[in-house]
Formats: C-alpha cells, structure tokens, sequence
C-alpha cells in the first residue's frame, strides 16, 4: 500500500507570519552587520593613526622634541612655502611618498599607502559622489592640528611658530592630552557625543576618539604660541 503524505501549503495567515519573521530578523542583522563594519572600519583607523603617532614620535626625536613644520594639508598654502606631511612622515613610517596619478597634473589625484587611509573616508558627508575621498585630493585623510595653529601663528607674525606652537601643546596639554591628527571628516557613526572622529594625541600618540576643543581652549593656544614663539 501507498502510504499517504499531508501536503498541505501554508495558510495566508502562516505565511504573512513566516514573512513577518524574516522581515524582523533582517532588521536586526543588518544594522548589527553594519556596525560591525563601521567599528571595523574605525579600528583599522584607530590603527593607522597609531602608525602615524609613531612616525611623529621618531621625528621629534630627531627634532629636538619639536612638532614639524608642515602645512595642515598637502593643498593649503603656507606663507614660507612650508612642505606637507606627505613629504615628511614617508622616511619616518618606511613607506611609499604619496604620489599624484599624473605629475604634470596639478589637479591629479593620490595613489597613497594605507597608513594614510581612513578605511571610513569617503565621498562625501552627504554621500555627494562628485567629491573625492580626503586621500584621493589631499593624499592623506588626516589633518594636522598643529600645522593650522602654525599657519595662524605666521599671520599673527610669530618670529618662530614651530617652536611657539610645541611649547603651548606642552604647556596645555599637561592635563588633558590634545588631538594633533584627526580624521578630515566626521566619518565614524558609532558615538553619541563630540566629533565622530578619530584622533591621535600628544603627549603619547595614543589613538582614540577624537574630543572637543573648545573656542577658549584654541585662544588659550594661539596666546601661548604667540608668547613662546617670540
């Protein structure tokens, strides 16, 4: 004898149920594999950062402790022709230069090692695709702190702005450390407060979120430049 088999289909109502279900379970694996990335992301940032902490930490060795003279960002000027971190940091972090794509471009775009690479840079805040990640632009997707407070100092007339601005990250820094490297943009979304930055910070070169500085806290560093810079 033929055995008999139940194939009964599923109800509407079981199906509408089974449906509901998966619909639930996307909605909680795919945000939870999104931060997963994103905290990936951010660590290989954190990295990359701690990498660079380093090479400054070797060239103030070299320098005599003092931060260097570079310009915040490989295309903003400086009125002594300053050169960039991308010139600088290589020699100390045994990598490649960065290097425009065409050199007879001077709107050419980066190749660049991934030390410089936040892993998070990307178009745009806005998702606007005719901007180009910071490190495709600039050759690095970290900008230098001190190299703006640097460029300030210069149009204050600072007689020596590397030596000015050291001094008054040492000096303001003694109780709570500074952030000298940052990511360009606010690319990491996994805080509820301050920049959703990284950072690398002096004294240490520890990587970490970024924090706040606050108005009072910049003047307090221009005026402290200014007065140990001559």
């Amino acid at each position: 004898m033929n055995a008999s088999h139940d194939r009964r289909g599923f109800t509407l109502i079981e199906l509408l149920v089974v449906i509901s279900i998966i619909a639930l379970l996307i909605g909680i694996t795919f945000p939870a594999l999104g931060q997963a990335r994103d905290s990936a992301r951010r660590t290989k940032c954190a990295a990359n950062l701690r990498s660079i902490g380093q090479g400054f930490a070797l060239y103030m060795n070299d320098s005599k402790g003092l931060f260097p003279r570079v310009r915040p960002l490989h295309s903003q000027p400086s009125g002594s022709n300053d050169p960039s971190l991308l010139e600088l940091l290589p020699v100390y972090l045994d990598v490649e230069k960065p290097r425009p794509e065409d050199p007879n471009d001077p709107n050419s775009k980066y190749i660049t090692a991934d030390v410089f690479k936040c892993p998070s840079d990307r178009v745009s805040e806005s998702g606007d695709v005719e901007w180009e990640p910071a490190w495709r632009t600039e050759g690095i997707s970290y900008e230098y702190f001190p190299g703006v407070m640097m460029l300030a100092s210069e149009l204050l007339a600072v007689r020596n702005p590397q030596v000015g601005v050291t001094k008054s990250f040492e000096k303001n820094s003694e109780k709570k450390p500074l952030p000298i490297l940052s990511d360009f943009g606010q690319w990491h979304k996994l805080r509820k407060t301050g920049p959703a930055k990284n950072s690398v910070f002096f004294p240490g070169f520890q990587a970490d979120w970024s924090r706040d500085i606050g108005e009072a806290e910049i003047g307090q560093l221009i005026f402290d430049a200014r007065r140990y810079g001559g």
